[in-house]
């Protein structure tokens, strides 16, 4: 079958540096490895590196059954304002111009935003009559109401009104909808305006297991070692990640600070970049058991989860998070480590039911520091977390099992 996947945003097969996989070459790859013949239309602008890929269209194929097609746009700096609304335009204009005459797929699957874009395609796609699924991974235009103050939002809400319209009608031109979770996707649905149905789905944002060279782990396990972060015996909490304003890591230091006093040998090592870098080493300064690093690539995380006995994802409680699985989530599963999160929904159910980590935040949730010295004082139950973590990744977040089902899921849609 012809498959074309629209995603911006992402990274792609084209670009250098081994990046890590995300929706669209993953279920690319589990496409081609099922014998489909795949195009990826995305975005000449890189969005995590702020860069061209190319100025103009392009194509580059990658193998036989697959190929890259290249939209061009103004790109932005920032993600938040003007530049990325003028970016989005430009690139649903030239995709309209780049549709005209191609020759029509089997079957499309568009992700979720950007509107301006997805609107194209599934407007295209319907007036030819071929299926099309649209992946939702933002509360699209919803989210930017939450931007600003409350008295304000009655106003901006009209301001947005061509977004409401647009995102509306690309989910209402869909064959179906998928997400990356139950909440996620009752709520596509409540915005296009009819229950969840037969070709609705959820499939999770999981990525691929280890591809580290075994000399890549071992260079980085010695690294860890000239950090003196040892692989001994001593109780380590890792995060890695963005130290951004969405993470509340004061709670991670005022716990740090009270099990110093309670003379505990227990470690948190924090390991990331962000706009609240400074703030955090700040936060964390007088503190000897918060070991504060750089962004580290994907080697150097899977031996520091060898060090480490848990992994912490202290997400704020805003409706984006409480209704996803954030990748933190999965990721600490699939290394076998518990997890320790702030968050409300989704994850507090996962946690729950299954057995794979412990809640904290206000009373009568307990707090980050009565979690800790849990797990500390009862190694029978952190080793049953652990063991309980990895089973579940295994059972139902592996990626060759996510993206197999989808794969299925989009051919039976073509009829």
């Amino acid at each position: 079958m012809h498959v074309w996947i629209l995603q911006t945003g992402e990274p792609l097969h084209c670009d250098a540096g081994n990046p890590r996989p995300m929706r669209a070459m993953n279920l690319a790859n589990a496409l081609v490895e099922r014998g489909h013949y795949v195009v990826i239309w995305s975005s000449a602008f890189y969005h995590q590196e702020k860069m061209h890929r190319s100025q103009s269209q392009t194509t580059i194929k990658i193998s036989n059954l697959l190929e890259i097609r290249l939209i061009p746009s103004c790109g932005y700096d920032r993600n938040v304002g003007i530049e990325r609304l003028k970016d989005h335009f430009q690139m649903a204009r030239n995709l309209k111009t780049a549709l005209v005459d191609q020759s029509h797929p089997d079957v499309v699957f568009v992700g979720y935003p950007p509107i301006e874009t997805a609107t194209v395609m599934t407007r295209w796609s319907r007036q030819r009559g071929i299926p099309i699924v649209v992946d939702v991974k933002d509360q699209w235009p919803h989210y930017f109401l939450g931007a600003v103050p409350f008295f304000v939002r009655p106003l901006f809400r009209i301001l947005l009104a061509p977004y409401f319209y647009l995102g509306r009608r690309a989910l209402r031109d869909a064959s179906g909808l998928t997400s990356m979770s139950k909440s996620f996707l009752e709520w596509a649905a409540e915005f296009r305006g009819s229950p969840v149905g037969p070709n609705d789905a959820i499939f999770a944002l999981t990525a691929p297991g280890s591809q580290c060279l075994e000399a890549d782990l071992i260079d980085a396990s010695r690294w860890w070692d000239d950090q003196g972060v040892k692989l001994d015996s001593k109780f380590r909490i890792m995060f890695v990640g963005s130290f951004a304003s969405s993470f509340d890591f004061a709670a991670i230091t005022a716990a740090a600070r009270k099990l110093l006093a309670l003379n505990l040998e227990i470690e948190f090592v924090l390991c990331g970049d962000g706009q609240d870098a400074t703030k955090l080493r700040e936060l964390a300064g007088d503190l000897s058991n918060v070991r504060v690093f750089e962004w580290i690539d994907r080697p150097k995380i899977e031996t520091l989860a060898k060090r480490c006995v848990a992994m912490i994802a202290p997400y704020r409680n805003v409706e984006n998070f409480t209704m996803n699985l954030p990748n933190k989530i999965l990721d600490g599963l699939s290394l076998g480590l518990p997890i320790l999160t702030s968050l409300n929904g989704e994850v507090e159910r996962l946690i729950i039911e299954h057995s794979v980590g412990m809640r904290y935040g206000e009373p009568p949730s307990p707090c980050l520091t009565d979690c800790v010295i849990r797990l500390y004082q009862d190694r029978d139950l952190l080793e049953s977390l652990s063991s309980k973590a990895k089973a579940l990744y295994e059972r139902e977040f592996r990626n060759d099992y996510v993206y197999g089902r989808m794969s299925h899921f989009l051919i039976g849609l073509i009829k």
